[in-house]
């Protein structure tokens, strides 16, 4: 155990086995407990070696040259503000002398219990689940700091821990700035998973792949599951696409600044297939564009639009000469000629 933290963990022990804790002390000891996984564990240990040495001290008064025992103070070892029994008056510990170190032992589990169900919100993780609806752009803050922006149509599952932090795309795309931190934060995806420290990167679940590219940083690729296989180590500036059913990965040729450009609102797409075009502009517009074949759905384009203008989208379709568009009510359908 780390000596600094040992000496925190003391500190506390004594303050609260002393009296009674001041409001700005109780903040205090409640800011620390809940700043790392060491502080609990440290402050468990140094009742527990409290616990040791009143026990040795106790148990066999006799092999003190039958000198008169020194009084014992009460272990009660209480935890402000949790802990919300009465503490006995000294002499009342010394009237029940016999019957102490049973005492003793309950008091401690029932220190120890208190402890737990105190801290159990802290100790498990959290689940959230996080939504940006059809045609919104979404920015939230996650308990460990970690800068989450969601694209239109978005779903994010997120668990944040003591001892790890997992979210799960279910839908859309997301870009995270994640804080730095001992915990690992993770990223699933279907069956793959993105792990990362201290990184800029942006993740897409898409129709038939999954994309990630990193803006800063560095992130591991790998696959879920019992048996986990590492697909790609991508540093900045790297953008792949990963198969859902292969997992082959592609390197793609695309700047950061076109990657985000969805943050602008704003549908970028290099030598992307026209279903795939199709459906980021759909997460914006109640006019919904349906591609009606798989020569169509497989065609590649590329170009820069606002994410609103489904006319422009149209327009940029129509002067092409492999497709047939025709608009209906809220529906434009694409097919090949």
């Amino acid at each position: 155990m780390d000596d600094e933290v040992a000496e925190q963990a003391a500190h506390w022990f004594l303050c609260n086995r002393e009296g009674d804790l001041s409001a700005a002390q109780r903040a205090g000891f409640m800011a620390w407990m809940k700043g790392s996984p060491e502080h609990v564990r440290a402050y468990l240990h140094a009742l527990h070696l409290h616990r040791q040495v009143g026990a040795a001290m106790s148990v066999h008064p006799q092999e003190q040259g039958g000198r008169a025992a020194l009084p014992m103070l009460p272990a009660t070892a209480k935890v402000v503000p949790l802990f919300a029994a009465a503490v006995p008056a000294p002499h009342a510990v010394a009237a029940t002398r016999t019957r102490r170190p049973l005492w003793r032992r309950v008091a401690a589990v029932a220190c120890g219990l208190v402890l737990v169900a105190g801290l159990l919100p802290w100790l498990m993780p959290r689940e959230q689940m996080l939504v940006a609806g059809h045609g919104q752009l979404r920015e939230v803050v996650l308990a460990d700091r970690t800068q989450v922006r969601l694209n239109a149509d978005s779903r994010l599952r997120v668990n944040i821990g003591w001892f790890s932090r997992r979210v799960e795309l279910l839908q859309g795309e997301a870009t995270f700035d994640i804080a730095a931190d001992r915990r690992p934060f993770q990223v699933r995806v279907g069956d793959l998973q993105i792990r990362d420290i201290g990184t800029v990167f942006d993740v897409s679940r898409r129709l038939q792949s999954t994309r990630v590219g990193v803006v800063s940083g560095e992130v591991e690729v790998w696959t879920a599951g019992d048996v986990q296989r590492r697909l790609a180590q991508l540093p900045a500036g790297r953008v792949v696409q990963v198969d859902h059913l292969s997992h082959a990965v592609q390197p793609l040729e695309i700047p950061m600044s076109m990657l985000l450009d969805w943050q602008q609102r704003r549908v970028s797409f290099r030598d992307e297939r026209l279903d795939e075009v199709a459906a980021a502009f759909n997460r914006h517009n109640q006019v919904q564009v349906r591609v009606t074949d798989d020569v169509a759905r497989a065609a590649r384009l590329s170009g820069s639009l606002e994410a609103h203008r489904v006319a422009a989208l149209q327009a940029f379709l129509q002067r092409d000469a492999r497709f047939v568009i025709r608009r209906e009510q809220d529906t434009v359908w694409v097919s090949s000629r």
